[in-house]
């Protein structure tokens, strides 16, 4: 689902793609946020707060651009990825 400068994955049971949430359920998400920040400065950070990176920086496609992202779990296992906008 696309929103104005956002983006929502919606993941159907059985066709999932990489990386996902660790607890799938019908209709379950993934969230990504758009920084300014250099992404490394975001991995540092998350480094510094003891977030594990699962995946990146990779490049993705976005909902209005392309993405270098960085991917890890909330404290209940959803995926959260944080990206620059690449072009």
């Amino acid at each position: 689902m696309k929103f104005a400068h956002g983006k929502i994955n919606l993941h159907q049971i059985g066709h999932e793609f990489e990386p996902k949430a660790t607890h799938l359920t019908a209709g379950s998400s993934d969230l990504c946020f758009i920084t300014q920040k250099p992404i490394y400065e975001v991995l540092t950070h998350l480094k510094t707060c003891n977030v594990v990176c699962i995946e990146g920086p990779v490049k993705r496609t976005g909902a209005r651009a392309k993405l270098l992202s960085v991917y890890f779990r909330d404290p209940d296992g959803n995926l959260i990825e944080v990206a620059n906008e690449i072009g």
